[in-house]
């Protein structure tokens, strides 16, 4: 059996049914995304069990956040951290990290939370982007109040913009100076 059919069979048994996108992405796109470098998704399981069971897991990739046209020059200095201008032009776009899944396997709910999955998903980011670089990461996630908490508490802030009905809500996380890698 090959490295990707056992990663395959490993997934299908992974449930998410109070978000049904976080339980198709893991089972439909996510070895197609590492295949093709969009993103990279990390599982999350248990060490000192004898089986090898997903509990959750977490997305990383690159992204551009697009500045919203009704930013002032402080609110983009502020994300950009240096200017808000690049050559005379005012700043659309910045890189950033984008956090794009993270879920939790339902059938093993009591052996993780979902602070340790964000947790190890930090972690990983930290590790990157003292190899990288990088200022922001982002995430977008549905209107729901309980993820607006739940992403405050690890450091997040909502993009404060209008938002089309249909459209998932921005949080965006700005490293502190004492997580940035010093020479």
């Amino acid at each position: 059996m090959s490295d990707e059919a056992k990663a395959q069979e490993l997934i299908s048994i992974f449930v998410c049914s109070k978000d049904i996108d976080i339980e198709n992405f893991i089972k439909q796109k996510a070895i197609m995304f590492e295949k093709l470098g969009k993103s990279r998704t990390f599982l999350v399981f248990d060490e000192d069990s004898d089986k090898f069971n997903i509990l959750g897991y977490y997305t990383i990739a690159i992204q551009v956040l697009k500045i919203p046209s009704e930013f002032s020059n402080r609110r983009i200095l502020k994300l950009d951290g240096l200017s808000a201008k690049r050559n005379g032009e005012i700043i659309t776009e910045l890189p950033a990290i984008l956090i794009g899944q993270i879920g939790k396997n339902e059938l093993y709910k009591d052996n993780v939370t979902g602070h340790k999955i964000m947790e190890f998903c930090l972690n990983t980011i930290f590790d990157g982007q003292a190899r990288l670089g990088g200022r922001l990461i982002i995430l977008e996630c549905k209107k729901v109040p309980y993820f607006y908490g739940f992403y405050e508490q690890f450091g997040f802030n909502k993009l404060e913009k209008e938002y089309q009905d249909d459209e998932f809500v921005q949080f965006f996380r700005i490293f502190e100076e004492n997580e940035l890698v010093k020479n």
